[in-house]
């Protein structure tokens, strides 16, 4: 009994949990890659992804990796992309979007002095129409791109500080800004169904703020102050980044908060448009060690989905292990499922900084995620993964309603359940201990649901490979 937990216990810390694919490295193994990758950006369009990072030698080596993959995240070509013109090394806080005719839209960041945004209308093997979008103090910019029309926040750290906005209509050749209102910090931008924009703000030494515009940028509600926040840097992380996600009437803010020791994905959540909110609350289910760079999406079907980094140091080191998560909400954010890992090894981070942001988009049929890790040894690498939003769903089998109460039945080897699969003369189906249904079996705690034409039963199991 006491080697088979030991199996299982093994297996856990070197797999991903399923239905996550194996995770793809992003990063491109040439020469040039001995740089730390982080702070990454990536849009999704059709059976293409696109993605963009800083790292962390920026202030040394002017690069932005660039990469893109054309089979559904199967596999990535990065690029360097490097815009010499600017005379800037420091090529930071990179976004990514695509608009309505598939034409990649990218904005980046020289040291605090510029914002340049270009086009790429070939999937990013090349760039034009380089537009300055500001200059001069720019900081922890973000974007959203619809239609023809793109939107960037930023902080203006410098001159006129506050939060600025910069619109184009005209697919980014040419913007115009303005000021939004009269506070700094980290900003969180997106826009729902109905083109209303939507933004939190993290203020410096103030709280959480929300406002949104009806008229696509021009005129802005008051800001709602919704909570204060604590936060204390440490190895891996150094900023409260937020992440804003709508879908209807349902509005939920994360931010990163240290108020009960460790770092934690903290939210709240509206029901009426942002009128009124629930107070915060966690959402990582560990609350142990560290939860950070969390980042929140609604579905098309109304489901959110939660990411974020986990360490169970804290404070964090050199010598710290992390590891990537994932939380589903089938209903909006009241209630979350058990979390589960999405990157498959627990890993180092070779930089002391993993970037501000790593986010997740979902689409109609997946959810994708990119991060970054060291699991190769010398430098952090970015790696994709992507979960097929039909396996997020409870089944809505009645006899799987209470999994709890089902008592261990047997121990089994993982060959077992592979000569079960391949019965023919019954029903088989596997279940993980959240109520998903799975399309293989995989070790570790499961459920088996047999059907043939006199009976069904369903056995708790406990399987393991030698």
């Amino acid at each position: 009994m006491k080697k088979i937990i030991i199996s299982i216990f093994t297996i856990s810390v070197i797999l991903a949990d399923q239905p996550w694919i194996q995770n793809v490295r992003v990063s491109t193994d040439v020469v040039w890659d001995t740089l730390n990758q982080g702070e990454s950006c990536f849009t999704v369009w059709k059976d293409s992804i696109f993605a963009i990072c800083n790292t962390a030698e920026r202030a040394d080596v002017p690069i932005a990796p660039y990469a893109y993959s054309f089979d559904g995240g199967s596999s990535f070509v990065q690029i360097p992309f490097t815009d010499w013109s600017t005379g800037i090394t420091w090529h930071t806080d990179p976004l990514i979007g695509v608009d309505d005719s598939g034409n990649v839209h990218m904005v980046i960041q020289f040291y605090m002095d510029m914002l340049n945004h270009y086009i790429s209308r070939d999937g990013g093997l090349s760039w034009s129409d380089t537009t300055m979008v500001t200059g001069t103090g720019v900081d922890k910019p973000w974007m959203v791109v619809n239609k023809n029309e793109i939107y960037i926040v930023w902080q203006q750290t410098s001159g006129n500080t506050g939060i600025r906005l910069a619109k184009s209509t005209d697919y980014g050749r040419t913007f115009t800004q303005w000021e939004i209102v009269d506070m700094t910090g980290i900003t969180a931008l997106t826009m729902d169904e109905n083109e209303v924009l939507h933004l939190a703000i993290v203020a410096w030494y103030d709280g959480i703020y929300y406002m949104k515009s009806y008229d696509k940028g021009q005129t802005w509600t008051t800001p709602l102050y919704l909570s204060d926040y604590y936060y204390q840097s440490g190895y891996g992380d150094r900023a409260p980044i937020n992440s804003i996600t709508v879908k209807g009437d349902v509005i939920f803010i994360t931010w990163v908060d240290t108020r009960y020791s460790g770092w934690d994905i903290l939210a709240m959540r509206s029901e009426d448009g942002g009128n009124t909110w629930t107070g915060p609350f966690a959402v990582n289910e560990d609350m142990t060690g560290g939860q950070f760079k969390g980042w929140a999406s609604f579905d098309p079907y109304g489901g959110l989905h939660v990411t974020y980094y986990s360490t169970p140091d804290w404070p964090t080191d050199q010598y710290s292990l992390f590891s990537y998560w994932y939380r589903f909400s089938p209903d909006s954010g009241k209630t979350f499922l058990p979390a589960i890992r999405v990157s498959d090894t627990e890993f180092r981070s070779w930089s002391d900084f993993l970037g501000d942001y790593h986010i997740n988009l979902t689409d109609s049929n997946y959810v994708y995620a990119i991060w970054s890790d060291g699991r190769n040894g010398n430098d952090n690498d970015l790696y994709f993964s992507k979960l097929p939003l039909s396996q997020t769903r409870i089944s809505e089998n009645p006899s799987l309603k209470n999994l709890e109460k089902i008592k261990y039945q047997s121990i089994v080897k993982s060959d077992y359940l592979e000569k079960l699969l391949k019965d023919s003369k019954r029903i088989v189906q596997i279940y993980n201990t959240s109520g998903r249904k799975m399309k293989s079996h995989f070790s570790g705690v499961m459920f088996i649901y047999l059907k043939d034409k006199k009976k069904k039963k369903i056995f708790k199991i406990i399987s393991f490979s030698e």
